[in-house]
């Protein structure tokens, strides 16, 4: 595992404003201005005064931004690309920047293949050096057959090894293996000192999720999550486990507590549907309470009312059964949490429910 010591209270928070380092900007005292020159003027004026920079935004879009970047950067002949399917998001490749193959430079070496090319950026360059019909299977079994000649026999144990000492060789990275009596690794916990900070600063609320098949050994992928200061979430703590056992969860809930002091002031965990260890939460972080996540929540509601044997969504109305929930979710009282799940019933199952019920 990586170093067993704990984080000092005395490294600097670069990150994270302290109440020590942060102060209150002085309002602005001018608020309507004879011309844009005027405003323009006393916004530089306050920005100087109060330490701050206004960035202007900008109307245009990433993806055109992306487009102008690429088309200064590219060497050689373009090739036809297919459009990204998230606008502003993932590489612009092009593959005509792949070395030409020539007679005087011979076969293309597949070393000279960028490793951010994906298996169709792939599939299009074999295509069009070959001219065969290459498939994505064909892709995916030489990208494979490459990777085990990079390897030269290393057992996945050595190599994982060699990632962990890799990873905890940095100043305050944390790793941690668990095995069982066969030696077989059945919990990999891993933090950076980035994500130590980030829950150092943040604890009270803890957010727990979990990704499910992972790799080819279907490992569940448990991520410990909090929120900064802007509402965003950051990852605080990532644990590879062979399955759902509590044995597997406490290991991983400990190695957090061990390397984190602050584990102290959770004062809230969100989990999702599929958290079923809510009793070694609980016990585990003691004075903290455990609350379903409310996307989780509506969206299980939505998969059981579509099931045949609850008569489908044609039976009841769905609309209906959510507002139930929610206002079920936001009762401030046991009696109007009562009375709401009363009506939930009357709406699924068209019982009446009395005051003694």
């Amino acid at each position: 595992g990586g170093d067993g010591g704990r984080m000092s209270d005395s490294e600097p928070e670069r990150q994270v404003p302290s109440d020590s380092s942060t102060w209150a900007c002085p309002p602005v005292a001018v608020e309507w201005h004879e011309d844009w020159e005027a405003f323009r003027a006393y916004i530089k004026e306050y920005q100087a005064a109060t330490h701050q920079i206004f960035r202007q935004r900008t109307s245009t879009s990433v993806a055109k931004r992306n487009r102008e970047i690429s088309s200064q950067t590219r060497s050689g002949s373009s090739s036809s690309t297919p459009p990204s399917r998230n606008r502003g998001e993932g590489s612009d490749i092009d593959a005509g920047n792949v070395c030409e193959a020539t007679a005087t430079n011979g076969e293309v070496p597949e070393l000279l293949i960028p490793e951010e090319f994906k298996n169709f950026w792939i599939k299009l360059y074999l295509r069009k050096k070959t001219g065969k019909n290459v498939t994505l299977r064909d892709v995916h079994n030489m990208v494979s057959k490459m990777k085990e000649e990079r390897r030269g026999g290393v057992t996945t144990e050595e190599r994982l090894e060699a990632v962990l000492r890799g990873h905890c060789e940095s100043r305050g990275n944390r790793a941690t293996v668990f095995v069982d009596e066969d030696k077989r690794a059945q919990t990999i916990t891993l933090q950076t000192r980035q994500m130590r900070r980030w829950f150092k600063a943040f604890p009270e609320v803890l957010l727990i999720d979990a990704t499910h098949n992972t790799n080819e050994s279907r490992y569940k992928l448990f991520s410990f999550m909090v929120n900064d200061v802007y509402g965003h979430g950051q990852y605080v703590h990532h644990s590879l486990m062979e399955n759902k056992s509590a044995e597997c969860l406490t290991d991983a809930i400990r190695s957090f507590k061990f390397h984190n002091p602050a584990w102290e002031k959770v004062k809230v965990i969100v989990i999702d549907k599929d958290m079923g260890e809510l009793g070694l939460l609980e016990k585990e972080f003691v004075g903290a309470k455990v609350i379903l996540c409310h996307f989780h929540l509506k969206k299980y509601i939505r998969t059981e009312m579509a099931k045949s044997e609850y008569g489908g969504s044609s039976s009841f109305d769905r609309d209906q059964v959510e507002d139930a929930v929610d206002m079920m979710r936001l009762a401030t009282s046991v009696e109007e949490y009562t009375k709401y799940l009363k009506y939930l019933y009357f709406l699924v199952d068209g019982i009446h429910l009395s005051e003694a019920d």
